[in-house]
């Protein structure tokens, strides 16, 4: 089977260069501005450990498919040592997207546990413990654009090169599949490091007949200007070449694919894995999920990917862009830079690394300001107050050569990413966590035409067992009640703590099933623990009926017959209903 091999994420070339130099923290990251909800420019996080991808894909009857990749890039390290080297399939064009496209995309297709809260009988307070509202867990050529002439190396076939965004951008290949060298060569010329492992697999991707992708930062850019790049190509299907991200990864790299096509996605060479839904922490908002999904990878074998989300792309309808949303003339209009920013809150517009580097080139912060060691984001939190004070100083502002820029950079990625959405009928979140000793094997991902939708918000019904007022609704024992149709019995820790005992449940595998998918059906199930974890959710839920009969005052019959907790409710009915009929009777 040949290996499709589409580059996407972090490049190992990259990361290689990072690592080789002295590394000082450069902020970057796909949502600017986040982790300050009080302050509308806060300090920058540093640059996230993941691969987010986006794949739109139109099938050939030929056996090749239209792909349309949109790769968000992160990166820390000094703004010169950034480069960016991805094998694809066939000769793509090239684009900037939107860091603010895979924010939204994020929050609207992240798995949500929730529950809803049910009081069986009568608890000695007035029902305040538990949340009733669990949620998620406590997440120059123009853009696009190729020349008419190609550029020839000793070697190698440039085929474009120009500037994409804010990056210089070279497209290219190999004359000879056979030789290598002269590709490698070109890039050591113009400055992209190579290791050595990188470059033994560089040669295997030449032999494979792959064109490349190289970026660097043009001068003058900084690492906050890093945007998403899309590219547009043909090939046999979605894949992440994972071999040469094994490079320079970190352990347990978080890898978030999406595929929008007409049915959902599968892995093709990989497992499909399911976590096993009675270890999530429900209670909280699943916020164990991440560390379940890494664990359930590692058992179903190192190379496995979840599915978060499978079903109709319209959740993302109206998320990304509305006809007249923005109003790019009325920000032309404004004079002064206080009302530009004043004008980009009032329309909404994302406060990202793409909008800071707007920021820095049309409203600088000026020197005097720094030699003042007043900080970037105090300048930008304080614009108002310092333009009144200290206005002279600022340099002088293009309000239409602002907003052009905000309108090219920022307002056109988001329509066009959101007429991709609006033109697909599916998308399909598939996720994983993987290290470099796993990563041996380019995943490539199908599509699959029975398989059902996989839902964001999985809801479970969550009972407290209060009895007749035997506990407080902080320490009542509590029954959740799987989508599924699975029952997990809850105990508390220790009274007043309102907090449930789940030694025995974190102790189960984390890896409920996992499956080698087909087109067709659930494929072949290669991982399979439902035996062993209903055996132990069954003494789990064995010892709870215990504790409840042995604080409820009830001594019942466990196992296959009605338990403690169901008894203990029994009783209640009973005498809810004597003291009707004495009622009745008066």
């Amino acid at each position: 089977m040949m290996i499709t091999t589409t580059r996407l994420g972090i490049a190992g070339l990259a990361m290689a260069a990072v690592l080789l130099a002295p590394v000082r923290h450069v902020h970057a990251c796909g949502g600017f501005f986040c982790n300050q909800p009080d302050s509308p420019f806060g300090p920058l996080p540093v640059a996230q450990t993941a691969e987010n991808v986006l794949f739109a894909v139109d099938p050939d009857p030929s056996g090749k498919s239209r792909l349309e990749a949109h790769v968000q890039i992160f990166y820390t390290g000094p703004v010169d040592r950034f480069s960016w080297v991805v094998p694809v399939d066939g000769k793509p064009t090239l684009g900037v997207g939107s860091n603010q496209m895979f924010a939204v995309l994020d929050q609207q297709t992240k798995p949500q546990f929730q529950l809803d809260w049910h009081d069986e009988g009568i608890c000695r307070d007035d029902g305040r413990g538990l949340s009733d509202n669990a949620g998620p867990g406590a997440g120059s050529t123009k853009s696009g654009a190729s020349p008419p002439q190609a550029a020839e190396g000793r070697g190698v076939e440039v085929a474009f090169r120009g500037d994409v965004g804010p990056y210089d951008a070279s497209v290219l290949r190999s004359k000879d599949p056979k030789d290598p060298s002269a590709l490698k060569e070109w890039l050591a010329e113009n400055k992209y490091f190579i290791a050595d492992d990188a470059g033994r697999l560089i040669d295997d991707y030449v032999k494979e007949e792959k064109w490349f992708v190289a970026i660097r930062l043009q001068s003058g850019k900084g690492v906050s200007e890093i945007a998403p790049l899309t590219m547009k190509f043909d090939g046999p299907g979605p894949c992440v070449p994972l071999r040469l991200t094994s490079i320079a990864a970190l352990k347990d790299l978080r890898i978030n694919l999406w595929v929008l096509g007409k049915d959902r996605a599968v892995p093709e060479n990989f497992l499909e894995l399911k976590v096993n839904p009675a270890r999530i922490d429900w209670i909280g908002g699943g916020g164990n999920y991440d560390e379940l999904l890494k664990k359930a990878a590692d058992e179903a074998g190192g190379n496995a990917f979840a599915v978060d989300y499978a079903g109709p792309a319209s959740l993302m309808a109206g998320t990304l862009y509305k006809q007249g949303q923005y109003n790019i003339a009325r920000l032309a209009a404004v004079r002064t830079p206080p009302e530009a920013l004043n004008e980009i809150g009032n329309q909404g517009i994302p406060r990202d690394a793409t909008l800071l580097g707007l920021l820095r080139k049309h409203i600088p912060e000026p020197e005097a300001l720094k030699a003042m060691n007043i900080a970037e984001q105090q300048f930008y939190n304080q614009l108002a107050n310092y333009w009144q004070r200290y206005g002279n100083l600022f340099a002088a502002f293009d309000a239409r050569a602002f907003a052009a820029e905000v309108d090219e950079k920022m307002v056109k990625p988001l329509e066009k990413a959101q007429a991709l959405f609006d033109r697909y009928p599916k998308v399909t979140r598939l996720s994983t966590f993987i290290s470099p000793e796993e990563m041996t094997v380019d995943p490539m991902f199908a599509f699959n035409t029975t398989l059902p939708d996989v839902p964001v918000t999985r809801m479970a019904q969550a009972f407290r067992l209060c009895g007749d007022r035997a506990f407080t609704s902080c320490d009542a024992p509590v029954r959740i009640e799987l989508p599924g149709g699975q029952k997990v019995l809850y105990k508390p820790t220790a009274p007043g703590t309102c907090q449930q005992d789940r030694k025995a449940l974190d102790s189960l595998p984390a890896l409920e099933q996992a499956w080698k998918r087909e087109s067709v059906g659930e494929g072949a199930v290669r991982f399979d623990n439902r035996v062993a974890i209903q055996g132990a959710v069954g003494e789990n839920n064995k010892t709870v009926d215990d504790f409840v009969a042995q604080h409820a005052g009830c001594s019942c019959m466990v196992g296959g017959r009605r338990s403690a907790a169901t008894a203990v409710f029994a009783v209640v009915g009973l005498a809810m209903a004597a003291i009707g009929v004495r009622r009745r009777q008066r």
